[in-house]
């Protein structure tokens, strides 16, 4: 299936007239600067620091609005590749569940095996389409902002197994996940469903993006905090990526051309929760070999 590339979003007019309205103030500094340098008389100094001032104030004005124009350009960037990934993302698992109700409804199968077989594959896109659609609503509920005092507090290590069960339940990683969890954790004053939706986007961006080999899952007592981290035996990551990857709609340096589904949502929604819970957020190449993200969270 083609990929489909988001529209341009943005326009050269608004960056003409900032450009313009730059060179403008510069025009009028320099010629406040020479007024102020000539000392012809009293009303020449008095007219070239006003011009300098006015100047300043053009300045001033052009770089803050080049400065929203860029982060408008940007946020309009995000909104485009997010609509072209989602039509992209979901329409992929509707064709093949739509394929194969169409091949079960006109009943174009061989035997009770094949039809097993396609109801099994509609059933992995079902799933698929439910984990897609799970991560936009996990980006948009870590928006509304949770107060920690007004949050009872959770045992970690009972909320991290919760969390994992879905994963070590799963076929496919069967004896591929290792846990290592202290017996001497502190309790943490997090929302029960952020901390487990943070540590789950941690553990499958792992399983993703981390090559076919074990994930490495662990939560200790480490200065009085407690440290969550997941490290996977891929090959890591760029240095130059290893802030980029925490932006929203940020897929990585090689997922677009791997074909790997997903929004590049959710180590946003991870980078969201320890901003939230003023946690430790950090990502790095491990000696061993593969990335290690690492949350920290105090008590």
């Amino acid at each position: 299936m083609k990929r489909i590339q988001p529209p341009k979003t943005y326009s050269s007019i608004p960056w003409i007239i900032a450009f313009c309205a730059l060179l403008s103030s510069f025009a009028n500094l320099t010629t406040g600067i020479i007024l102020l340098a000539s000392n012809s008389s009293g009303g020449d100094i008095a007219l070239g620091v006003l011009t300098v001032v006015f100047a300043v104030w053009g300045i001033s004005g052009s770089v803050l609005a080049l400065i929203f124009i860029v982060r408008q350009n940007r946020y309009n960037r995000s909104q485009a590749n997010f609509i072209a990934q989602v039509s992209h993302e979901l329409r992929t698992p509707i064709t093949s569940i739509r394929m194969y109700a169409d091949t079960l409804m006109l009943h174009r199968y061989k035997d009770e095996a094949e039809e097993a077989e396609l109801i099994q594959h509609m059933d992995e896109e079902i799933l698929r389409l439910e984990r897609l659609t799970e991560q936009i609503l996990e980006a948009r509920q870590q928006k509304i902002a949770k107060d920690p005092d007004e949050v009872s507090a959770l045992d970690p290590a009972q909320t991290l197994e919760n969390a994992l069960k879905p994963f070590l339940d799963a076929p496919e990683n069967e004896d591929r996940i290792d846990l290592a969890i202290d017996s001497d954790l502190p309790r943490l004053h997090i929302d029960e469903d952020d901390f487990m939706n943070a540590t789950s986007n941690l553990i499958r961006n792992a399983l993703t993006h981390g090559g076919p080999g074990r994930i490495h899952v662990s939560l200790k007592s480490i200065d009085g905090k407690c440290v969550f981290s997941v490290r996977d035996e891929g090959t890591g990551i760029p240095k130059e990526w290893q802030k980029q990857i925490f932006e929203p709609f940020e897929r990585g340096f090689n997922t677009t051309e791997s074909g790997i589904p997903g929004f590049g949502l959710g180590l946003s929604i991870v980078k969201d929760f320890a901003k939230q819970y003023n946690a430790d957020l950090s990502v790095d190449n491990h000696p061993e070999g593969g990335a290690i993200f690492t949350l920290a969270m105090t008590p």
